[in-house]
């Protein structure tokens, strides 16, 4: 065969490798794509408001919205998060720290993540990881998160789903409705609408690789309302600062995060209007 002969064979099978590489990741996309949803533009149209609280159990449940945080700072919105617990009784992904330490580790890599989203301001409760809902009562918890509503004068509050909780952990569940039940709380105390909105999880995507578990997850979720395309670089990054989680998605998936982010790549949010 001649160069020239060697050189154009070389381009066709770049151009079927791109092709089929291209193919793939499309394909990878569909998997975890949730149908007809629309995609909003503006994170604080979507959720009509200039002030945001995030309300979470756990360090690193904000990477669920680091989309929604990013969009809303851009925007020029007041964006906090409230996080129940410093996350101290967490399994190591890789193990960094001695465990009777890593409560304050990962408080950090919480604050440090909050930072370098650019959030204005952060709240950790101080709640026992793993035993939220027996720590306090549920009208002692909701008390709780409508003192930092009342402070922070969100016009929007983001948190879990209370039934399904992204993947079913009790402490996710107990302040989804914790933020559920203080957001009806505050709405009536300040007599105006205030929006709610649930993170969700790809039900595609979980019914398909989630197991069991997640597939109860799908079940239980509402409809999202809207979807974010997501910039993968903040999840990985996010992924990066919470150093001691940072090989969960491998470890307990077998896929590595900047795999994942390149197939998933929406967040997915249902909104309700809490009424006074």
């Amino acid at each position: 065969m001649t160069i020239r002969g060697l050189i154009f064979s070389a381009i066709v099978l770049a151009i079927v490798l791109l092709v089929g590489s291209r193919a793939a990741l499309w394909y990878g996309r569909s998997i975890f794509a949730e149908p007809d949803v629309e995609v909003a533009q503006s994170v604080t149209g979507a959720l009509n408001a200039e002030r945001i609280v995030l309300v979470f159990a756990h360090p690193d449940d904000e990477i669920t919205a680091t989309e929604l945080i990013s969009r809303a700072v851009e925007e020029g919105a007041f964006v906090a998060t409230v996080t129940a617990t410093r996350g101290e009784a967490g399994t190591q992904y890789p193990e960094i720290v001695a465990q009777e330490h890593l409560g304050v580790v990962r408080e950090g890599e919480l604050r440090r993540h909050g930072f370098a989203l650019g959030l204005d301001a952060q709240v950790v409760l101080g709640l026992p990881d793993g035993g939220v809902a027996e720590a306090v009562s549920e009208a002692q918890l909701t008390a709780r998160v409508l003192e930092e509503l009342v402070r922070l004068q969100p016009d929007a509050v983001v948190g879990f789903h209370p039934p399904s909780g992204v993947s079913l952990h009790p402490d996710h569940m107990a302040m989804g409705r914790a933020a559920l039940a203080a957001t009806q709380a505050y709405a009536r105390q300040r007599g105006e609408a205030v929006t709610l909105a649930y993170t969700l999880v790809s039900r595609p995507g979980t019914l398909r690789f989630g197991g069991e578990r997640y597939a109860r997850v799908a079940d239980l979720q509402p409809d999202p309302d809207f979807a974010l395309t997501v910039d993968a670089s903040l999840k990985t990054r996010a992924w990066r600062i919470h150093a001691s989680q940072a090989d969960y998605l491998r470890e307990t998936t077998g896929v590595p995060a900047w795999l994942l982010y390149r197939l998933w790549t929406q967040e997915y949010y249902a909104v309700r209007i809490i009424e006074p």
